[in-house]
């Protein structure tokens, strides 16, 4: 999936955008059902693709609604955090965020390797935005 590095794009309610040298900046809106978790990752993998490797996650919960019970299975099953460099989830309220930190808490005991990047919740896109430039300082080691 080429994303645009401009422009946003649909999927479902949901909406997404590749922003050069290598973030995948996802909106979503509504639901999420399987099928919007499956191009969620799609869209992670063509970020890895025009990036040329692993990319940041940045993520705007703001507007979700429920996660239904097989995007989340997806979601602890997926070992799609191998092409992340780190993922910065912003906005939600409380019981999003903490249905969210309970899907990572099970994934890290069931599938260890698949949060083994730098992950955040932050309140706005300001501070997922500097929690990203934090990260990449670090991994360029300046």
């Amino acid at each position: 999936m080429a994303l645009s590095n401009t422009d946003w794009e649909t999927f479902g309610e949901h909406v997404v955008r590749f922003e050069a040298p290598d973030i995948v900046h996802i909106r979503n809106v509504g639901d999420i059902a399987l099928e919007d978790m499956q191009r969620m990752f799609e869209a992670i993998l063509g970020g890895v693709a025009q990036a040329g490797g692993r990319v940041f996650w940045l993520a705007d919960i703001t507007r979700m609604g429920h996660v239904r019970a097989e995007a989340r299975k997806l979601a602890i099953e997926s070992d799609i955090t191998k092409n992340l460099l780190g993922t910065a989830i912003y906005g939600g309220n409380f019981q999003q965020r903490a249905i969210s930190n309970l899907a990572i808490k099970a994934a890290r005991v069931l599938n260890p390797k698949s949060v083994a990047t730098p992950f955040k919740f932050l309140a706005t896109e300001a501070e997922a935005r500097a929690y990203v430039e934090a990260i990449r300082r670090n991994v360029q080691g300046t």
